[in-house]
């Protein structure tokens, strides 16, 4: 069963490439990703990231547990040259059980995938599955956001569509999106979030709907001491896609890890 049920909603998927079309990681994705060996994406969704890798010729297997984002992501691959097609492989699975009877030169999971496991069994589980398909010499990437306390725990009353975005889609249509916290588990380390998408057609009729999810954040000692629990030393660690040090201000908690030895749980 997934922590995040908002993935498996026909809705988000036909307009999360929309939405989040600005991400500025992907240079940083080809960056890390070897010239040699296959790729695993973890949580890889419509392709955002999977495509632009397959395209640079790299050998991708892409795993997602929403079979809505696998079909959006088999739709736009079916537009690309038969090259790119031969280099991509989709698999619908769960990050914290899957096997697939091969290792991997990477294996990597951009824009939080991995915040989205709840539970220090879950987040344990799906890095021994990582671990179990990394080459010795593999590398494990994951990217998070960086925790600031006093943001994670302020209550604020607004709906948050005061800060709503807007970005263009198809046939003349725009996406108005805003975000919102609407709980504060503490004690469990995750907030519920509250992600509402309104779609203006060319006309000025709209459509509205609600994703709901929560969202676990962690802490750069405390995701070293999961991975080293789990049999990986940490490589590198990044506040930035420039792969800029970690510091206090980093908007992002990147880590790159090797596998080193068998985890201990």
């Amino acid at each position: 069963m997934t922590d995040y049920e908002a993935y498996n909603s026909t809705e988000l998927a036909e307009i999360y490439d929309a939405v989040y079309a600005d991400r500025d990681d992907h240079a940083f994705w080809a960056a890390v990703a070897p010239d040699d060996g296959t790729i695993l994406e973890l949580a890889c969704g419509t392709g955002r990231v999977l495509l632009p890798l397959a395209r640079a010729g790299r050998e991708i297997v892409g795993l997602d547990l929403s079979a809505q984002m696998l079909a959006r992501c088999r739709a736009a691959l079916a537009g690309e040259p038969d090259e790119v097609r031969r280099r991509v492989e989709l698999v619908q699975a769960d990050m914290t059980t899957f096997e697939l009877g091969r290792r991997f030169a990477l294996v990597a999971s951009p824009f939080r995938g991995f915040q989205h496991l709840t539970t220090v069994e879950r987040q344990l589980a799906c890095l021994g599955r990582c671990h179990a398909h990394l080459q010795p010499d593999g590398r494990l990437v994951l990217d998070l956001f960086n925790p600031d306390p006093s943001l994670l725990y302020r209550h604020d009353d607004s709906d948050g569509e005061d800060s709503a975005e807007t970005v263009p889609w198809t046939h003349g249509r725009t996406i108005r999106w805003w975000g919102r916290v609407t709980g504060y588990h503490r004690a469990h380390q995750y907030n519920q979030c509250e992600m509402t998408y309104e779609i203006v057609a060319a006309d000025g009729t709209t459509r509205r709907f609600t994703e709901r999810f929560p969202m676990r954040y962690l802490f750069r000692h405390e995701l070293e001491h999961l991975l080293a629990r789990s049999g990986f030393a940490v490589v590198a660690l990044y506040g930035d896609y420039d792969r800029s040090p970690y510091g206090d201000d980093s908007p992002e908690l990147i880590v790159v890890a090797r596998p080193v030895g068998r985890p201990s749980q």
